[in-house]
Order: structure tokens, then sequence, then C-alpha cells
């Protein structure tokens, strides 16, 4: 049970991250009635399965970089949540970019 619980404040957290991006950054669309419910559920799951992989294999990196490196991954797993969702539109790099520490702010939560 707390698994599921903690699995919906993840996905109710980056449906928050979604909205906020969709509402201030123009490059960042999401089109369709239930692409934020969509949006969020893919992130949240992309973080819980893929996310620790990526930051398994880049250890050292992010060694290196003082944890820096978390923001390549993060670009990562939108850029891969974009490539999965046709709803979800993004762009330009500076739009990947701010909408990633978004949701790394909203996931840094849980």
């Amino acid at each position: 049970m707390r698994l599921l619980a903690k699995l919906a404040i993840r996905i109710a957290l980056n449906g928050a991250a979604l909205w906020v991006a969709q509402r201030y950054f123009p490059g960042f669309m999401l089109s369709g009635e239930t692409a934020l419910a969509a949006g969020a559920l893919v992130l949240a799951l992309l973080n819980i399965f893929v996310a620790p992989i990526l930051r398994f294999i880049t250890t050292p990196l992010r060694w290196l970089t003082l944890g820096l490196f978390n923001i390549v991954i993060n670009i990562a797993v939108l850029a891969l949540a974009d490539y999965l969702l046709p709803q979800l539109t993004i762009h330009g790099y500076a739009t990947l970019f701010w909408t990633s520490l978004i949701i790394a702010l909203a996931n840094a939560f849980f």
C-alpha cells in the first residue's frame, strides 16, 4: 500500500511540474485531453525504472562532476518521455534544460 501511495504522490508531483512547464515555456506543449496525466505517469515510471539504471551506469561521471551530471540524466529521461509520448512536444534545448530542472526539483521531494 505504501508503494502505491508513493507512486501516486510521484505522479502528482510530475503532473504539477509538467503543468508549470507548459504554462511558462512556450516551447513545451502537451496536446490532448489526457496528455498531462499520461505525461505524469510516463515520467514517474521513467524516473522509477530508467533513471536509477542511468545513475548507476554514470556513477564515475557523477563523482567527477560533483553531481552535475544528474542534470544530463534528467534531460535524457525527459527526452525519452518526449520520444515515447506523441502528445508531448519540446522545442529547443533551452526548454528541455529548464523543464528538466523543474521536474528534477519536483522529484527531489520523493
